[in-house]
């Protein structure tokens, strides 16, 4: 498999998803308000928090496993078993603290987070077989069939009348689509397992767990604590400015997805110095598009978000934060990627472990003392923490070069873009459509400028545009 291109086409996927959700999220902002949107976007963060916690690691444990290429068919089927009896045991949970989690949403949502958490486990499942299976690309197609059809359904239901239970019972309807059409891709079939089966999952999930509370934990803890304290129309808001900087982090995430399985299959055949070379690879375009989206976003961030309508421009600051917050999480993560796809999820468990006290006491503490913008920092401190920790523990177990040269001359391009469009932000009059035009004339200038100065971009693209099927 291309790693190059199985990352163009998960990120295509997700650019072609999230340019979706994009315009979708801007008519729900304009048709029901920042407060709707609040309590929407607090009730997918629990039913996420409970989606993760229910799934208990199994989804990584399934596609570290798979990825080995030995038992996958009794292995699977030992997860599945897995997972089914922790879901119902949350399902139970959920039952029997109905009255709570309503009345901290504010809303009757129990019944929709039920299914959600149903759905959404048999969802991530599924992708995870996908990904040990080394289908990645496919499996990256299922994210626009997700958002197209969650759009699709979640505008008809507003239109209809719905409000805040269309867009709930739209995300799960999208989930059920992109289920049916995901399971026609799975060639690993169930068989009955053994003892061994059951010890080779859990002995990997008891620590991967904590792999997906980390991530669920950074896109979420401060929304979570922010229900305590501040109004559901700042919480919409905040969670605006959260997905405009999450739609930069997206190549990023698009590499360690791709890589993962790839990492694992050359530790499994003892192929470090391959291994390494691939960990060096993704940092090195990480940051391809959130570098420049955090200079892009300290300059045009109010209109940006003015799109969405004026009162979410108050969210210009939080959105700076959140970005640098996105860029120093995307780097962390390949680390801690890494450390999993060497079969170390005991090392990346220790600072997922960190990462997720960190996040929740400066969330605490920072969103009391002061505001959202509190929880934008906290998100951001514990990001820089824990990608130092992970820096220092990949490297200990294997000499990871890291591309400064690389990253180096991207902050250049950026910088270019950035001057081209400060200076023209003085001449034109920006508004919320003068602003989309000059975030274009911006990417243009930043792939330009990368392009000219930068060799190793200009040779892994044309490598990834080749028709010839050379490995990376």
């Amino acid at each position: 498999m291309r790693i190059g291109r199985t990352s163009i086409v998960h990120f295509g996927s997700q650019l072609i998803a999230t340019v979706v959700g994009f315009v979708a999220t801007i008519y729900f902002a304009r048709r029901l308000g920042a407060d709707t949107l609040g309590v929407y976007f607090l009730t997918i963060s629990v039913y996420l928090w409970v989606e993760i916690l229910a799934s208990g690691g199994i989804q990584s444990a399934v596609t570290k496993r798979l990825s080995e290429g030995e038992k996958q068919a009794r292995r699977l089927t030992a997860a599945l078993l897995v997972a089914t009896l922790i879901l119902v045991l949350f399902i139970l949970g959920l039952f029997a603290f109905a009255d709570t989690v309503e009345r901290y949403l504010g809303a009757s949502v129990v019944p929709g987070l039920i299914l959600l958490t149903v759905v959404g486990t048999a969802f991530s499942l599924l992708r995870s077989v996908l990904n040990g299976e080394k289908k990645v690309h496919v499996q990256a197609l299922l994210t626009p069939v997700d958002r197209i059809a969650r759009a699709a359904l979640q505008i008809g239901l507003v239109v209809a009348g719905s409000g805040l239970a269309g867009l709930l019972y739209g995300y799960f309807g999208a989930m059920v689509v992109a289920i049916v059409v995901g399971a026609f891709f799975v060639s690993t079939r169930f068989t009955i397992p053994c003892r061994e089966d059951f010890v080779s999952i859990l002995s990997y999930a008891k620590y991967a767990w904590l792999n997906g509370i980390n991530t669920r934990a950074f896109a979420s803890t401060d929304t979570i604590v922010l229900g305590f304290f501040v109004s559901s129309t700042l919480i919409g808001v905040y969670e605006i400015a959260w997905n405009v900087a999450s739609i930069l982090a997206v190549f990023g995430s698009s590499i360690s997805q791709a890589v993962f399985p790839e990492i694992s299959s050359l530790s499994a055949d003892d192929e470090v110095d391959r291994a390494t070379s691939l960990i060096s690879d993704a940092l090195a375009f990480t940051g391809l598009f959130t570098i420049p989206g955090l200079v892009g976003g300290l300059i045009l961030g109010e209109w940006i978000l003015g799109i969405y309508g004026s009162e979410f421009r108050q969210g210009s600051l939080v959105l700076a934060v959140l970005i640098t917050a996105r860029l120093l999480s995307a780097y962390q993560w390949q680390f801690i990627n890494a450390l999993g796809a060497l079969d170390h999820p005991d090392r990346a468990f220790r600072i997922n472990l960190a990462f997720l006290v960190l996040n929740v006491v400066l969330n605490v503490v920072l969103i009391y003392f002061y505001g959202w913008i509190g929880a934008a920092i906290a998100t951001t401190l514990s990001a820089a923490v824990t990608l130092v920790l992970g820096y220092r523990s990949l490297q200990a177990l294997i000499d990871v070069p890291i591309p400064y040269d690389e990253i180096g001359r991207q902050v250049v391009a950026a910088g270019a873009m950035g001057t081209v469009i400060y200076v023209l932000s003085l001449v034109i009059e920006v508004q919320n459509h003068t602003a989309l035009l000059l975030v274009g004339l911006g990417a243009a200038v930043y792939f330009v400028v990368l392009t000219a100065i930068s060799n190793r971009f200009r040779t892994t693209v044309l490598a990834n545009i080749s028709p010839k099927p050379t490995e990376d």
